[in-house]
């Protein structure tokens, strides 16, 4: 599963892998429907969703939503043993809206280290009157490898 938001939009990548390149794996026909975009050995489903990205710009401006050249990226590997990907995957109904939030330099934390950063991605789920916010992942990384990045202007 990868998680990306940036400013053309935002979508959730799924995906089925095989497990060995010497022998291909054979997908069920509901496989199939369900990841539809296929290679040699693997099938995704692009998911387009609403996403957000919030953090401070160059001036150190607070943005809610929408942060200036801000892009984010977030992956979960063997996403079937993940337990929060799980919990929320099993949640969703046919008819949910989904939201991506990513949160840049969250304060929640003190971090001591001023090469470190904090970043959060939760995802909202909306149904019908009803919202409900999953936190999915917390990333404490130096600059280059942060989960959300930005242009300087």
């Amino acid at each position: 599963m990868t998680f990306h938001s940036s400013t053309t939009g935002s979508w959730i990548d799924a995906g089925l892998e095989s497990p060995s390149i010497t022998e291909p794996r054979l997908y069920t026909a509901m496989e199939q429907r369900l990841f539809p975009d296929a290679d040699a050995l693997d099938r995704r489903r692009r998911i387009d969703v609403s996403g957000d990205i919030a953090g401070f710009d160059d001036r150190q401006r607070w943005h809610d939503r929408h942060l200036p050249g801000a892009t984010a990226f977030a992956r979960i590997s063997a996403a079937e043993l993940d337990e929060i990907w799980h919990s929320i995957a099993m949640f969703l109904r046919v008819g949910d809206v989904i939201r991506l939030q990513w949160r840049a330099d969250n304060m929640s934390d003190s971090l001591i280290d001023p090469e470190l950063h904090r970043d959060d991605l939760s995802i909202a789920v909306h149904r019908g009157r009803r919202r409900w916010l999953f936190l999915l992942d917390v990333q404490v990384r130096p600059g280059p490898a942060r989960m959300i990045t930005r242009t300087q202007t």
